[in-house]
């Protein structure tokens, strides 16, 4: 055998099976046209050698790291969607055989790849100390990871946000790398499922749904998955604990799974790593029918509530700090508690913060998404706004997001409910499908869609998503409410549209207007005028054009329903 020192670049496409199932012939007409002008000249020009071609993944050997890396910024600039690429680069010993590279070295760029974010380039450590310092481009560092079948941790880097520019864009715009810059958001490990028993349904279900729910976990934004397979060997080396100490998460969400009588009982819980203790848990009980949609049920119900259960325990974390004493992830997670209440004076709190922490942190995604958030409330309710342009300023600043982040579900929903507010339901109805394809085990996606549908004028479609939305996720926040009310009220179903609002307090605008519309088509005139009464007090300014709800409708039937509803309770048109 002969061994070497060499520097190892691994690539491949993302969502590559996807994309030939929408296009075959197209996807490989682009990679081949995409091998031939782009890698072979560029891996030549930095004097690398492709080792092997793998369909959709290349190994590329170089005698430098500054090569590989330089010819890895190269080559993602120029990549355009929907040939898009992860790229992980290694510095380690290799065995040549044939032409052919095996060994760690190999292995740890393969991990590396896929660790890598779309469009984006990660590093190991022996990698990185190379290239410091020798390019212009700057390296955030993710911490230790476990590799899969890597015996040790390694430190790993990416290259940060605003290193690489956009796939497809012009020269000077540029794609961050993660959605925050400035901050790292919370890591879950997720533990691989326990069976309790001897049963072999038990074991094929607990293994199913770890695996189901890492590639769910995956397409949430608001934290880092750590999943079981680059985790297992310090997970069985040092137990669940002590392996998401060592890997620098946050959180540990574990489960377990019990089949009995053609029922299942699944339990999950959420771990605080730091403190050991349990800070969120359910259990659900099933019937085993469909084990395949019995998955999908638990992984889009498991997902959803645990992101949200996340953002609670970290609110709950910084309850007592005062705002100046926040650092900026902090200061983001209080701004968010504000912006959930959808309340004009916590909305102005929130947009003061957002704003502070967009100073410090330009390019990140929430920032300047919650930002514009601010905004899109105001429009919502009919509150007075606070710029003249109010939705033409955030429509520009949602494309410049965009521009950076293209694969985000949150700023793909925003510009969907932006795009309504304007009246281009065509745009409306494309970015809210988008939200939904690139994350369609979140709540939010779910809503967005349902209400993208609903404007549009396909009730029955869109309270589909409205419902699966809640009853995926029962601790949406209150504020969400009246999406699933203006469905009902719609459709016709009044006493639910009041049931949803039930436990609701006294409320926003929005919610105090979609519960009026539900008592009028009960012909609970009354009650609905001392509503409409309370809502006036509430916000002197407000009639029905100035919330932006009318010009949402694609059909005049809805915009007339609701506004002859209004008019009727005794609001201003």
């Amino acid at each position: 055998m002969e061994r070497r020192l060499a520097a190892i670049l691994a690539a491949d496409v993302v969502g590559y099976s996807r994309i030939m199932g929408a296009d075959e012939a197209g996807t490989l007409a682009r990679l081949k046209s995409f091998e031939s002008e782009v890698i072979d000249p560029t891996v030549s020009s930095h004097s690398g050698r492709i080792v092997k071609r793998m369909g959709d993944g290349y190994l590329v050997e170089f005698q430098s790291v500054v090569s590989a890396v330089e010819c890895a910024m190269s080559w993602q600039a120029r990549a355009v969607d929907p040939i898009i690429f992860r790229i992980g680069i290694n510095l380690g010993d290799v065995i040549v055989e044939d032409d052919d590279l095996y060994g760690d070295g190999v292995n740890v760029a393969s991990r590396l790849e896929a660790l890598a974010e779309t469009g984006g380039i990660c590093l190991s450590e022996d990698a990185w100390r190379q290239v410091r310092g020798k390019i212009e481009a700057n390296f955030e560092d993710l911490g230790s990871k476990q590799l899969k079948n890597i015996a040790e941790p390694m430190r790993v880097y990416h290259l940060s946000s605003g290193t690489v520019s956009a796939p497809g864009k012009p020269e000077g715009e540029t794609v961050a790398t993660s959605a925050s810059s400035a901050w790292k958001l919370p890591g879950v490990l997720l533990s691989p499922f326990r069976h309790l028993g001897l049963s072999v349904d038990a074991e094929a279900l607990a293994s199913g749904l770890t695996e189901t729910l890492a590639a769910a976990l995956a397409h949430f934004e608001e934290f880092e998955l750590i999943d079981p397979g680059s985790a297992g060997t310090a997970i069985t080396a040092s137990g669940t604990l002590e392996a998401a100490r060592r890997l620098g998460s946050r959180y540990i969400l574990e489960g377990t799974v019990q089949v009995a009588l053609q029922r299942v009982r699944i339990g999950v819980q959420l771990i605080d790593v730091a403190s050991g203790q349990r800070v969120w848990s359910e259990t659900l009980d099933r019937k085993l029918d469909d084990v395949f949609a019995l998955q999908d049920d638990i992984t889009a119900f498991v997902a959803s509530t645990m992101g949200d259960a996340v953002g609670e325990e970290q609110a709950k974390a910084i309850s007592q700090k005062p705002t100046a004493d926040l650092d900026l992830g902090e200061l983001m997670i209080r701004g968010i508690q504000h912006l959930h209440r959808a309340n004009r004076k916590d909305n102005e709190a929130a947009r003061t913060i957002f704003e502070r922490v967009r100073e410090v942190d330009p390019d990140g995604l929430f920032p300047t998404l919650c930002l514009c958030w601010t905004f899109a409330l105001e429009l919502a309710n009919g509150w007075s706004q606070s710029r003249p342009d109010t939705l033409e300023y955030s429509l520009d600043q949602m494309r410049g997001l965009m521009r950076r982040h293209p694969r985000s579900a949150h700023a793909h929903r925003l510009m969907s409910r932006l795009n309504f507010f304007k009246g281009d339901h065509t745009e409306g109805l494309a970015h809210a499908r988008r939200a939904f394809e690139l994350n369609p085990y979140h709540s939010d996606m779910m809503t967005a869609l349902g209400m993208a549908l609903l404007w549009n004028g396909q009730p029955d479609e869109a309270l589909v998503q409205l419902e699966r939305a809640f009853a995926t996720n029962p601790y949406v926040p209150d504020s969400f409410k009246q999406y699933l009310t203006l469905g009902y009220f719609l459709a016709g179903r009044h006493e639910e549209g009041l049931q949803t609002l039930s436990n609701s307090e006294g409320g926003t605008s929005a919610l105090r207007t979609y519960r009026i519309l539900n008592l009028v088509g009960l012909e609970r005139i009354a009650e609905a005028r001392e509503q409409a009464q309370i809502l006036l007090e509430e916000n002197p300014a407000f009639t029905v054009r100035t919330t932006y709800l009318l010009r949402s409708f694609k059909r005049t039937e809805e915009r007339e329903r609701i506004s002859a509803a209004l008019r009727l309770a005794g609001l201003p048109e």
